[in-house]
């Protein structure tokens, strides 16, 4: 049974597994919370969009004790631009996020990482990725779980010539994926999404981290 009181808040809300939340949270909750950089028009009155300033986190006005978080930010490299940019977006972003949400009394976050996450490695992607779950396994929130998919399936706004050959591979791919390579089967938005929203309203306090096996277990609770 879910609290009704609450108010899910998704950041990322326009990308591939923030789109999905916003459709399972709005026909489970009388009200939903979508934070992007620019306006989005949505054909459901229980979700209200608010646009804030990334780059001044700090200064929005978002949360209350009443609010749940999802964090469905992420970029790529090349869509960046930079290494910083990717960095600013992947992490600064995420992290300055949670911290103005702790601060205002917020105390259930779910956020998208990757498999193969590790702060001390020596690719951009992974370290970004690891040097935040490390970071946000410091802030003080009741509960926090990290999502660690392989490849996330689904489809996007825009073309990504290879997650679209994926798509066709990950069915011969993923039955070969055994033992301790099972992390790294790929893995549809939307279980993603489903998991995130038992994880928030049931997951037990402290952090949790979730690969394939626990991602798929949880999308079906």
């Amino acid at each position: 049974m879910t609290d009704q009181n609450k108010i899910p808040c998704v950041a990322g809300s326009t990308g591939l597994v923030g789109s999905h939340l916003i459709t399972l949270l709005s026909k489970i909750y009388p009200q939903v919370i979508s934070i992007s950089r620019r306006a989005v028009n949505y054909s459901s009155c229980s979700v209200k969009n608010v646009v804030i300033d990334y780059d001044n986190i700090k200064n929005e006005d978002i949360f209350n004790n009443h609010n749940d978080l999802y964090i469905a930010l992420g970029t790529t490299r090349k869509k960046a631009g930079s290494d910083q940019n990717f960095i600013k977006v992947d992490y600064d972003y995420c992290m300055n996020l949670a911290k103005n949400a702790l601060a205002n009394g917020v105390k259930r976050v779910s956020i998208i990482s990757s498999v193969g996450s590790d702060p001390n490695s020596n690719l951009l992607y992974p370290k970004t990725k690891g040097l935040l779950e490390k970071e946000l396994a410091k802030l003080p929130f009741e509960h926090v779980s990290v999502m660690k998919p392989g490849l996330i399936l689904g489809k996007r706004k825009e073309n990504r010539n290879t997650e679209k050959l994926a798509k066709f591979l990950f069915p011969l791919i993923n039955p070969l994926l055994l033992g301790r390579l099972n992390k790294y089967k790929s893995i549809y938005a939307l279980d993603i999404a489903k998991a995130m929203i038992y994880q928030i309203s049931k997951g037990k306090k402290g952090f949790i981290a979730l690969e394939f096996k626990e991602l798929i277990e949880c999308s079906k609770k």
